[in-house]
């Protein structure tokens, strides 16, 4: 029987990792469980404020306000650090708390009398769950002045139940980081000087930025048909097929070379660079219904738009030469090897040379991989005021 209790609430622990409303119903079920009387889950990520809670069962709103108060509830931590750290992460001791209120004019005194002494609090069993210099989390269950300490028989049943809160938090903050990210990404991407589309093998659009948006309605170069498929102008159509095509997962099982760079120039004679690339993250968009067959994410620059990259990062990260770093710069602006070696006065060959180490040393397998590589070291910013 009492098995059969803790697997039920192993099971509703993991259901309240996804749904934050049952944890209330959780924390009832550990008190009685264990013989408590009331209790108090809380959970603090300062680079995360996102996954702060404090959960609790039986606690006066009294004592559940104050306890809220930045002010103690860093009193709480400082209180208590030192004895998490010497307890451990994933253990559980026992407390007598009512000392606390015999230390007179001290934090000890203070934190008694604002959160612990309307509950009645006399133990309390805690079970750290997490401990860090920017987070924290623990559970703590409390019983009254006249009651008996926590026995070990029951400090064992909440470190059992720890392994799977544990988990269960872990659940929670990748939940609200993917939240977070999914709330700020498509105003992200929509802020980017570079258009970028979303599409299948199929060349059905799933996302466009504000700037391919603006490409759409500036060149009748690129066109969607009635089924919400992406075209070009006829003289490139095949080869966009061709470089989506080698996206496909049996295409790169294959070792081909996937994705590629297509330069396009519309009927105004407006230069165009459209970067074919896969993409290997379609969770992050919300609307998607499939998540995990594979996607396309097109990049389109214009190539009379002058980028700079950051000179200082390539440099650093990379180890790039400062005519290493030029050419990196001639050639996400549209230079071709023809141009970069009349630039320089150097043979065809050499700069070839120069592209290998380039690769080498950016740990890049295409031109492809390269150009994505730089767009993201561009530093081309606009203001807006």
């Amino acid at each position: 029987m009492q098995e059969e209790l803790e697997n039920i609430i192993i099971e509703q622990i993991y259901d309240a990792a996804l749904n934050a409303s049952l944890w209330p119903k959780v924390i009832q079920q550990i008190v009685q469980y264990t013989q408590g009387q009331a209790a108090i889950f809380t959970a603090l990520d300062q680079l995360n404020p996102a996954y702060n809670f404090v959960h609790t069962y039986n606690i006066p709103p009294c004592s559940l306000e104050t306890y809220q108060q930045e002010k103690i509830r860093i009193m709480n931590q400082k209180l208590h650090s030192p004895f998490w750290l010497q307890l451990g992460v994933g253990n559980v001791s026992s407390q007598n708390l009512t000392q606390y209120a015999q230390i007179f004019a001290t934090d000890e005194a203070v934190f008694y009398e604002k959160c612990l002494k309307a509950t009645g609090v006399g133990f309390i069993a805690n079970l750290l769950l997490e401990h860090g210099d920017h987070q924290w989390s623990v559970l703590g269950i409390h019983r009254g002045k006249q009651d008996q300490p926590f026995s070990q028989y029951e400090l064992d049943i909440l470190k059992r139940l720890g392994v799977h809160l544990r988990r269960a938090l872990q659940i929670h903050k990748q939940l609200t980081l993917v939240r977070l990210k999914n709330k700020y990404l498509y105003r992200i991407l929509s802020a980017i000087k570079t258009g970028i589309l979303l599409i299948d093998m199929n060349r059905e659009l799933y996302y466009h930025n504000q700037k391919a948006q603006y490409f759409f309605e500036q060149s009748k170069l690129f066109e969607l048909d009635q089924n919400n498929q992406l075209n070009v102008s006829k003289v490139y159509q095949s080869d966009l097929e061709h470089l989506i095509s080698s996206i496909r997962p049996e295409a790169n099982y294959a070792k081909k070379q996937v994705g590629g760079v297509l330069a396009l120039e519309d009927q105004h004679g407006q230069k165009f660079m459209l970067t074919i690339a896969p993409f290997s993250s379609p969770r992050h968009f919300t609307d998607l219904k499939d998540p995990f067959k594979p996607y396309a994410m097109l990049f389109i620059t214009e190539t009379e738009q002058k980028y700079k990259l950051a000179s200082a990062y390539l440099k650093q990260i990379y180890g790039l030469s400062h005519r290493e770093f030029e050419l990196c710069e001639l050639f996400i602006n549209g230079c071709n090897l023809e141009k970069i070696a009349a630039h320089y006065q150097l043979a065809l060959s050499s700069v070839r040379t120069w592209l290998k180490n380039i690769y080498a040393k950016m740990q890049c397998k295409s031109q492809a991989e390269f150009l994505y590589k730089l767009m993201g070291v561009s530093i081309d910013f606009e203001y807006a005021g």
